[in-house]
């Protein structure tokens, strides 16, 4: 896998995650805000994003950072997480072009059954 983006605004989270794709030798990158996310990305060009649907001290949701990378980078699979059960956030982030839809908590084995649908 080329790389794996993480767009989340809670630190413990987003190292938590970093630390699992280390283990398994892939590269990742860490973003805590929509803006930092969209630079990244068009540096990176990463294959996967886990881009959190609330990203609290953002200027921008997630779900317009989704908009924005799909138009910069379409083949990239984006999936979104959230912390909050919302079929409306569900139907949003699927109509708006996400890959797939992840709630909180993420264990480390969904993670890798994503990345290896991802992967193919």
């Amino acid at each position: 896998m080329k790389g794996v983006l993480l767009v989340d605004d809670e630190k413990e989270v987003a190292e938590a995650l970093k630390t699992l794709f280390d283990l398994h030798g892939i590269p990742c990158w860490i973003a805590a805000d929509g803006d930092q996310a969209l630079k990244v990305a068009a540096e990176q060009k990463p294959e996967f994003i886990l881009l959190d649907i609330t990203l609290e001290h953002s200027r921008i949701s997630g779900f317009e950072v989704l908009q924005e990378i799909k138009k910069l980078l379409p083949s990239t699979k984006v999936y979104m997480v959230t912390g909050y059960s919302d079929e409306t956030s569900r139907e949003k982030a699927m109509k708006l072009g996400a890959d797939g839809y992840l709630e909180k908590p993420l264990t480390s084995d969904r993670i890798l059954e994503v990345l290896r649908k991802v992967a193919g």
